[in-house]
């Protein structure tokens, strides 16, 4: 069963409108005064008068778009009168869309289905309604329903072409492909060929294996018009799916020979041309495409910037995409979504002076763009520039809303130039956007959390904790960094990055040790078994308690999972050439601190250990 009704809410009432109305002071209106004249009894006549008032409000307040008083006028008219047909039509097409759960159920569903049947059946000369209720049926998995009434309609109203599509839909959905491709062959014939027809029956040829049927469709549409580049462009797209990839590229030409200024054509063609790993020809097609007429600068930006992206990931020499981005800023020097691109290719390169550049241009051009205001604090971040990346926080707030990204980035901009009291403000600002009565110093209290918090919200509260744990510790202030820890734990105990930070500060301070091995032993649950910085901290706990063959052990598990990642290893290294030293092993100490010496800011001590057991 597929419940799709509710995503079909006011799908035909939004778009029926004054055609309906007229329906209803037409077809209705007859109907109404047909069965008024067949009451029997005056009391009948009684009944139906109240439930027409109600029918009739229901209609106005349905052509003022006030479906849900519609709804309840037209619930009103059929619980008066159930035998009135029309009412119990648009009353059961209310419940089929209403947002109301119990209404959604398969029973439920199926009720309102045949509170409309009624009306159909007595009126089938009734066109949108039988269509709707067809419709409906179809998508309520009834297709047999649907079919018997969509084929009374086609007999009915054999000019109404359009039919012939959902008719074909309704038999293919019951597997019975002949009827629905005659179903088509039919509206083909009445309105001739079609690149989105010849589409659609070459899905049906294809998901029945018939590639004869397939490769014969797209032939017939391109002799009914030989110089429409996109049929020769369906023809070789056909012959790909179907895996005759050798047949593919003369069809791909000769749209492009049709229409040179084709870009969707030289597009096809470069994709061609990748997947058999002739690279000079798919520059030459992407030059193309760039110069391509047919093509917005969205497209293009979009196209080059996957193009880039493949030399990025691929670490090719970036030449190529230098040429084609120029070709491209030569067309569009003023706008912004290039300069933007432009910025973001820099980058992605290490050229942060270049990508600071261009983003300012796209900036100059959208200073209401929040993503141009970020990136330009990232690559001010990554070149080691965080006072002004502070600086352009404090600019964008001029001129966009202080959002939770661009606090992280001038948070973490001031973290790293150890400018803690803000780095721990902007943290802060963050939780309160969240839980506005958590307080930011001082053990919190569960119940300043908002009612009805979600997990993702619980988790981004504490890892803010976590980070504010972090700043507090570098600036010094040791308790009150522990009792963030405590924090972050007490809203998720699970968040790993708490337990493996505030275990190994409570060991660099001479701590309770057994409490930070129970912490760092429960950072490394799940999938973070292998996370090589929790292993160090755990190990560098071991070693601290004297068990030093676990240590040992565990720290060149951790020096494994680290791999050929040498960014930030000088702890791992130093770390372990501490315990091979205690361990008698000196020469392997030495050769560890030598790793570590290649890493190190700070290399006093390191020399020192190397020189004294040299």
């Amino acid at each position: 069963m597929r419940r799709e009704g509710r995503n079909l809410k006011f799908f035909i009432l939004s778009i029926i409108g004054l055609v309906f109305f007229a329906a209803v002071s037409d077809g209705y209106a007859r109907e109404s005064g047909a069965l008024n004249g067949s009451l029997k009894s005056k009391e009948e006549k009684v009944i139906r008068a109240q439930a027409h008032y109600y029918f009739m409000a229901g209609v106005r307040s349905q052509v003022e778009n006030r479906h849900e008083e519609a709804y309840e006028n037209y619930r009103h008219a059929f619980q008066i009168d159930p035998s009135y047909e029309a009412a119990a039509y648009l009353y059961g097409q209310h419940r089929l869309v209403s947002n109301v759960d119990t209404l959604q159920s398969s029973a439920e569903l199926s009720n309102s289905l045949s509170m409309m049947r009624q009306f159909v059946e007595n009126y089938p000369g009734n066109y949108e309604e039988g269509a709707y209720y067809a419709y409906a049926a179809g998508r309520l998995d009834t297709i047999q329903e649907a079919i018997r009434v969509y084929e009374r309609l086609d007999s009915l109203f054999p000019d109404r072409t359009n039919l012939l599509l959902l008719l074909s839909d309704a038999y293919f959905s019951n597997f019975e492909d002949e009827k629905g491709l005659a179903a088509l062959d039919r509206y083909e014939k009445a309105e001739g060929k079609s690149y989105n027809l010849t589409l659609r029956k070459i899905s049906y040829f294809v998901n029945r294996k018939d590639t004869a049927g397939a490769i014969k469709e797209t032939a017939a549409l391109i002799e009914s018009n030989p110089r429409e580049p996109m049929f020769w462009m369906l023809r070789g797209s056909v012959m790909q799916l179907l895996g005759q990839t050798d047949s593919v590229e003369p069809y791909f030409l000769k749209a492009e020979e049709i229409a040179p200024g084709n870009g969707t054509a030289k597009l096809a063609l470069a994709d061609l041309y990748l997947e058999r790993g002739d690279s000079a020809a798919y520059d030459n097609k992407i030059y193309e495409a760039l110069l391509a007429e047919d093509f917005e600068v969205e497209d293009k930006t979009s196209l080059l910037a996957e193009y880039l992206q493949k030399l990025i990931s691929a670490k090719n020499d970036t030449k190529r995409g230098d040429y084609l981005f120029s070709v491209l800023e030569g067309q569009y020097p003023f706008d912004a979504s290039v300069c933007d691109l432009a910025a973001r290719y820099s980058a992605a390169k290490g050229d942060y002076d270049k990508a600071i550049e261009k983003i300012d241009y796209a900036l100059n051009m959208d200073l209401a763009n929040e993503t141009y205001w970020g990136q330009k604090m990232t690559y001010l971040i990554s070149s080691d520039r965080w006072k002004d990346a502070i600086a352009t926080y404090e600019q964008a707030i001029t001129h966009v809303e202080p959002t939770q990204g661009l606090r992280a980035l001038c948070a973490s901009a001031a973290q790293i130039g150890e400018d803690y009291p803000l780095a721990i403000r902007m943290y802060g600002e963050m939780i309160h956007d969240i839980a506005p009565k958590l307080t930011i110093t001082g053990e919190i209290d569960m119940k300043d959390l908002p009612e009805g918090i979600n997990l993702q919200g619980l988790e981004q509260i504490s890892a803010l904790y976590t980070t504010i744990g972090d700043c507090l510790y570098n600036s010094k202030q040791t308790d009150r960094a522990f009792e963030a820890y405590e924090n972050a734990l007490k809203i998720d105990p699970e968040n790993a990055m708490a337990l493996n930070n505030y275990a190994y500060f409570i060991v660099e301070n001479g701590g309770d040790m057994d409490k930070a091995a129970e912490l760092s032993e429960k950072s490394l649950r799940g999938t973070n078994a292998d996370n090589p910085t929790f292993l160090d901290t755990f190990a560098w706990i071991l070693f601290k308690q004297g068990k030093l063959e676990e240590a040992i052990a565990t720290q060149k598990k951790a020096l494994e999972s680290l791999g050929d990642d040498k960014n930030g290893s000088e702890d791992f290294w130093s770390h372990y050439g501490d315990m091979l030293n205690a361990s008698g092993d000196r020469q392997g100490a030495v050769e560890a601190w030598e790793k570590a010496l290649e890493q190190a800011d700070d290399k006093t001590d390191l020399i020192r250990k190397i020189n004294e057991n040299k």
